[in-house]
């Protein structure tokens, strides 16, 4: 079983280090260069980039990250051999998992109705909301990724401490 719950949280990793990369690069690189170029132009990357592949691989990484943390924390509390430290961790994991989750129906109807949005100050309005949320909602997934890497490390090889 300890390599069961090691193996669902590798996994829940690397679709979780999907969003995190992702919110660090928009954060950081993104959203100034957006703030600079204006809402005009960040709506008409929108429009292909997050209502293209991102609609899908997105959503993908998002729901099968929490589900796969929620599954390797199922397994970690059935499992009575593997090490105990990785109980809090793990568990903040999905909290904040979930966290992200909520947040994004705060963030994902703003950028689904970007398609119809053509004022100038309605996109600027739209901008401005989507990366509100999208700052707590990268936060709770980058502290998820962070958190999972955490229960992985006390762990152990093969889930054993």
């Amino acid at each position: 079983m300890p390599l069961l719950t090691q193996t669902l949280l590798i996994v829940a990793i690397l679709a979780t280090g999907v969003l995190a990369g992702s919110y660090i690069d928009r954060a950081f690189v993104g959203l100034p260069a957006w703030q600079w170029l204006g809402p005009e132009v960040w709506a008409a990357y929108s429009r292909h980039a997050d209502l293209g592949v991102g609609l899908v691989l997105y959503p993908l990484a998002a729901i099968g990250g929490a589900l796969l943390t929620l599954a390797a924390a199922v397994s970690f509390h059935f499992d009575r051999s593997a090490s105990r430290e990785a109980a809090w961790p793990l568990y903040a994991a999905v909290v904040l998992s979930a966290a992200g989750l909520g947040l994004t129906l705060m963030a994902a109807p703003i950028m689904l109705g970007l398609p119809g949005v053509t004022d100038p100050a309605a996109l600027r309005r739209s901008f401005e909301a989507f990366y509100f949320w999208s700052h707590w909602r990268g936060a709770c997934q980058t502290l998820a990724f962070a958190f999972q890497l955490w229960a992985l490390a006390t762990l152990g090889p093969n889930g054993q401490p």
